[in-house]
């Protein structure tokens, strides 16, 4: 079984030995979009020969902080959008055929602001959906501050239909649902292509090691042992816990 961490894409080449050391791939996370949108060609032709040189395989999670494609205001959806376009570039510059992206839903919005939101979306994800499958990659939605599966479940219907994916993010689950794993598997299941592995106390998004938390992932486990074939499994926490929470992961498999 594959195991993925996530490396910043400005510290990727000096965690290539860590990974290899320690039999992980890379989800190549785009946290600056200023330093994304300052790299050229060259560079990502580099990067890509020593991912592949090393046998690895990837994913990414593209740029996020602040990014908002349905926004209301303009300026900030004009630039979510070429945000994301650019993370669809790279992602395929780097061989990578999944790209992790956050809504920007937020549940405390008003009823009117909600019906505005929805319907820029379904205005909007079009286009991106449409490079997306130009360039030979698949946006993956995560699940950040949704409360329930249903809302995930509406922003998949764009055109083209059934082109968006799923990455149920564990730690983002126990804070910011009060519903169990089990409800959003059997609403969300069928999509789900990645998965974000990390554990908290139910209070704080603080990405600990699975098992260091109260996500149930006994649960998840069970429901993964059904699934051929299995999401990309990515473990959300800093580096010098990845192998504890994989060796706790494949505990559970084992049972």
């Amino acid at each position: 079984m594959e195991y993925y961490v996530n490396v910043p894409l400005d510290r990727l080449e000096e965690r290539l030995d860590f990974l290899v050391r320690e039999g992980f791939h890379p989800e190549i996370r785009m946290t600056s979009v200023d330093y994304l949108m300052s790299l050229a060609e060259a560079d990502f032709e580099r990067l890509r020969g020593l991912i592949e040189k090393r046998s690895l395989s990837v994913f990414t999670h593209g740029p996020f902080f602040g990014l908002d494609i349905a926004s209301l205001d303009k300026s900030t959806s004009e630039y979510s959008a070429r945000s994301l376009m650019r993370g669809l570039e790279v992602t395929a510059a780097l061989g990578g055929r999944i790209m992790v992206m956050h809504t920007g839903f937020l549940p405390f919005f008003s009823r009117g602001g909600r019906r505005h939101w929805f319907r820029n979306w379904s205005q909007r994800m079009p286009v991106i959906v449409e490079s997306a499958l130009e360039l030979g990659v698949a946006l993956a939605l995560e699940n950040s501050w949704e409360d329930r599966p249903e809302v995930l479940e509406f922003l998949l219907d764009v055109r083209p239909a059934g082109e968006l994916k799923v990455c149920l993010d564990t730690g983002h689950l126990n804070v910011f649902s009060r519903l169990p794993i089990s409800r959003w598997w059997k609403v969300l299941g069928e999509k789900v292509v990645a998965l974000h592995l990390h554990d908290n106390d139910g209070l704080s998004d603080d990405h600990l090691p699975p098992g260091k938390g109260t996500f149930d992932f006994r649960t998840l486990i069970n429901l993964l042992k059904t699934c051929d074939p299995l999401p990309l499994i990515d473990l959300e926490v800093d580096h010098e816990h990845a192998v504890e929470g994989r060796r706790y992961l494949e505990s559970l498999f084992g049972q």
